[in-house]
């Protein structure tokens, strides 16, 4: 199809109106443009798309495939893991001295690499022409002429979450390359004299993942996310007519709405009432914080790779601390002194009542600390244009430097931050500000001692003070070659600027180490709250599978004993989710004896009053399997004095965790002990007496590995026992 533009006379002179000056585009006076491709993406099946000029369709590879509205009927989403469409195109329908690619999109999340949205090559081709984005949602253009590869990129990023209507123009005939954006251009690059280089017979293409190869590890970081409509390739030059042509065959885009309906039916693993994002990677939760109703926590995130790689930081909300619904991303990394990622930070309402964040920027050398703030409810953050507040970590620290945390108390805003001194061990320093613009350093609040196994760097310090005026300082070591990363705390007063401890070695958090980087916070009943990381802990090969990585605990309830141990309880509000009630009731329990309790499932509460007996250990089985062999097996050994998570035979998959982790914990055999555990397809949690917790994870890969039941060894005990199907 050809499509003439003409200027005759000023009734069909193309207008344009700034400031109420009229410009006239009057010099050209012939221009033509011919369409050679298109996908629209209307059609009634999410497994393939059609190219209307050919008629040829193309399937649509990934895990989930949707449909959204777009710009003209329906748009596709891509999720920036998986969905790509490959095909090839007949090269002969490809010019070589001009041509104008046009394309609407939506990015969710911007790549770690070069995603591309239309990619006609491919990899060590050294022919073909590709638009994508990278890493800062610049338009990045890359094509070959005369066999050499050419570059340009736009000057200007494109918006998340909205749509933007995209033309680039290459034209060695005129050696020029533009990019319009929304009809504007905002860049004009060179290209070589010659002709666009393209391979005999056909041409292969790519929408939605770049053709280079480009991986980070593991996993590929080409793919793009979001949603992409109309994408068209025209013979001929972009030229600002052309561009106000194509865009005004359309009208004023909607608002985004992404269909990120992920099938997950088939997942047998996957929680359902556990905070945890739609897809992708996810990492430390922190800034819990609770305004107008409505609780939000962030927490590192990437859609777009499955690690650490470009951090940003994900929100979620939820009115009840239990049912949370993911929010759009609100910090995202840009040229300057952020970066190389956003890493973790703080939440917290300013005297005068703005929503603010304080987080760690990464510029590939070192770490800084800014801020940002929010005009409607932490629904978007603004960056503070005078970051970084604190450009760099202070000369006594000689390790990392990040994880601010904040407070306010006696009319002053007090920081501190996780770092460390290598010859010592891991500590936090410590700011104060007025105004929470300008922070004054005050030296290192604490210092940890390496050689008493307190790690040599901190990590998602927390200083939170109970209703009862005591403070709880936590704090997490990471890993090193004495143990993994672990959190452990103190308890004491914090006055002036110092914090003083009431005992002198730290507690552990956590029963058997895995629960880390907890959020606190004050709930709307003023019950200090925590929410932490439960990580899955498998291969790469396996989260790619699934589609995502690591997940969030069910609330607590933290309080403080007399001696300043931490008792932790789930929170009440978790009671309003409970389901079918299956009384179970009193069980006499003999070593060697199973199938104490007729009850198969995958989402449950079961509570469990323990009459110990003569038992040498006591426990409960779950993801048991007739057909398989497969059992996750939890109990408590009175002859070591641990509970023990024994996962050695909770899988037959060489993917997952199969390790058995066991935590000091003192009971008396022949007392009673009540055992409250949560069970959310692959995650576990247990309460012990409404005092202690601990997590586990398991992944069996048989359908029938559901079964529950109770069990004892080296003598005999009872049990009374209530099961709640939980629903969410």
């Amino acid at each position: 199809m050809i499509f003439l533009l003409q200027i005759f006379l000023a009734s069909t002179l193309f207008a344009s109106c700034y400031d109420d000056d009229v410009v006239f585009i009057d010099e050209i006076d012939s221009l033509r443009i011919e369409k050679l491709l298109e996908f629209n993406f209307d059609e009634s099946s999410d497994d393939s798309v059609t190219e209307t000029s050919t008629g040829e369709t193309f399937p649509v590879e990934g895990k989930s495939v949707n449909r959204m509205d777009g710009i003209s009927g329906n748009a596709l989403f891509f999720d920036g893991l998986s969905n790509e469409i490959n095909g090839q195109i007949n090269t002969s329908l490809l010019p070589d001295d001009e041509l104008t690619i046009s394309l609407w999109a939506s990015p969710r999340s911007f790549p770690v690499g070069t995603a591309a949205m239309l990619a006609m090559t491919s990899e060590d081709s050294e022919s073909g022409i590709m638009v994508g984005l990278n890493k800062f949602g610049q338009i990045v253009v890359q094509y070959f002429v005369d066999g050499s590869f050419e570059e340009t990129v736009s000057t200007t990023s494109i918006p998340r979450n909205r749509w933007s209507h995209i033309i680039v123009g290459i034209s060695p005939a005129t050696q020029s390359v533009n990019i319009f954006l929304n009809e504007e251009e905002i860049t004009s690059g060179g290209a070589p004299s010659g002709s666009i280089t393209w391979p005999s017979g056909n041409t292969p293409f790519s929408i939605g993942k770049n053709t280079m190869g480009e991986s980070l590890g593991d996993f590929e970081i080409d793919f793009y996310s979001g949603a992409l409509d109309e994408i068209q390739v025209y013979s001929g030059s972009a030229t600002p007519a052309v561009a106000e042509f194509i865009g005004g065959q359309y009208g004023t885009p909607g608002d985004v709405d992404y269909n990120l309906g992920i099938d997950y039916s088939g997942d047998p693993h996957r929680p359902i009432y556990h905070p945890i994002p739609d897809y992708g990677w996810t990492n430390e939760s922190y800034g819990l914080v609770y305004l107008d109703g409505t609780y939000h926590m962030f927490f590192q995130k990437n859609e777009v790779f499955l690690g650490i790689a470009q951090q940003n930081w994900g929100h979620l909300t939820s009115p009840d601390l239990v049912d949370w619904e993911e929010q759009d991303a609100v910090l995202w990394p840009t040229e300057g002194w952020d970066q190389a990622g956003i890493w973790s930070g703080d939440a917290i309402i300013l005297e005068d009542g703005t929503p603010a964040v304080i987080y760690t920027g990464v510029d590939g050398n070192r770490a800084g600390m800014g801020t940002a703030f929010s005009s409607d409810n932490y629904q978007t953050l603004e960056k503070n244009p005078n970051n970084p507040l604190i450009p760099a970590a202070p000369e006594e620290v000689d390790l990392d430097f990040r994880d601010p945390y904040v407070i306010h108390k006696d009319g002053l805003y007090h920081m501190i931050i996780g770092s460390g001194i290598a010859a010592e061990g891991g500590n936090v320093v410590y700011y104060t500000s007025e105004d929470f613009e300008d922070w004054t350093y005050e030296g290192i609040l604490f210092q940890g001692d390496i050689n008493q196994g307190q790690g040599e760097f901190w990590e998602m310090p927390v200083l939170h003070e109970i209703s009862d005026g005591r403070f709880i300082f936590l704090v997490q070591k990471t890993p090193d070659n004495t143990s993994p990363a672990i959190s452990f705390y103190w308890t004491g007063s914090f006055e002036n600027g110092e914090f003083i401890p009431e005992f002198e070695n730290p507690k552990y958090l956590e029963v058997v180490n895995g629960f880390l980087s907890p959020a606190v916070a004050i709930d709307e009943e003023g019950r200090t709250t925590a929410i932490g990381i439960i990580p899955d802990e498998v291969s790469p090969e396996f989260q790619q599978q699934q589609g995502y990585a690591h997940l969030f605990s069910i609330p607590q309830v933290w309080t403080l004993d007399e001696e300043g141990t931490i008792l932790i309880e789930p929170h009440p509000n978790l009671v309003d989710y409970r389901g079918e009630q299956v009384n179970i009731g009193s069980l006499n329990l003999e070593s060697g004896q199973e199938d104490n309790i007729d009850f198969n499932g995958k989402h449950f509460e079961m509570n469990a009053t323990f009459d110990t007996g003569t038992a040498d250990r006591f426990g409960f089985v779950l993801g048991k399997s007739e057909t398989s062999g497969e059992e996750y097996r939890v109990y408590y050994d009175f002859t070591t004095q641990e509970w023990v998570v024994d996962a050695s035979d909770s899988s037959t998959s060489d993917l997952v965790r199969r390790d058995v982790r066991r935590g000091s914990f003192s009971l008396s055999q022949g007392s009673t002990v009540d055992v409250q555990v949560f069970v959310d397809g692959s995650v576990l949690e247990v309460f012990v007496d409404g005092k202690s917790h601990f997590t586990g994870r398991f992944f069996p890969e048989s359908a029938d590995a559901n079964g529950v039941d109770l069990f004892v060894e080296g003598g005999s005990a009872s049990a009374d026992v209530t099961i709640y199907t939980i629903e969410n």
